[in-house]
């Protein structure tokens, strides 16, 4: 409580939402009943806590390890419209992999906060060199942007980023 019993209105991420409905004349529509706070809830979801921690194994063989179709869903950092699709990773080990689970964890985790995809796959690949210890690493996504597709162009499509890193990273270009 404040002073002398008063407690100061704090607005909450519901509150702020239904001003923003009611600042673009949605106010009175029954179906938006509750959706202040499904919204809230939902970008709640968009706030990742810690990175996963990966197993990691000695491995004798420098053949390259591929993950392919890996589903990733985001959130474009300029219209908080959806981008989804798949992530193939590739890399070299360099005396040790990673469980393979670990791979589509971390791209979960990076992929759940508003970002671009050109920076989504760079971000990925960053953090499989320094997390695994490997030199060369390819990340590739292919992913379809509502914010293209609903507005702007309004134009369907793929979008296809590449991330390489690594002295021979582009040698794994050819298993993307």
């Amino acid at each position: 409580m404040g002073i002398a019993g008063y407690a100061p209105f704090m607005p909450t991420a519901d509150d702020h939402f239904r001003a923003w409905l009611d600042a673009i004349g949605m106010t009175d529509d029954p179906e938006l009943a509750g959706t202040p706070e499904r919204v809230t809830e939902l970008f709640r979801e968009f706030v990742p806590g810690p990175a996963p921690e990966p197993s990691l194994f000695d491995a004798g063989g420098a053949d390259p390890v591929v993950l392919r179709d890996l589903p990733f869903y985001s959130l474009c950092a300029h219209h908080l419209l959806p981008f989804f699709g798949t992530a193939t990773i590739a890399y070299v080990p360099h005396g040790r992999v990673a469980g393979l689970g670990w791979f589509a964890r971390v791209l979960r985790h990076t992929a759940r906060r508003p970002q671009l995809q050109e920076r989504l796959g760079g971000q990925l690949a960053d953090h499989i060199v320094n997390t695994v210890g490997v030199e060369n690493v390819l990340v590739r996504l292919t992913a379809r942007q509502l914010c293209m597709e609903m507005r702007g162009v309004e134009s369907p499509g793929e979008v296809v980023t590449l991330a390489l890193r690594g002295p021979r990273a582009e040698t794994l270009l050819a298993l993307a």
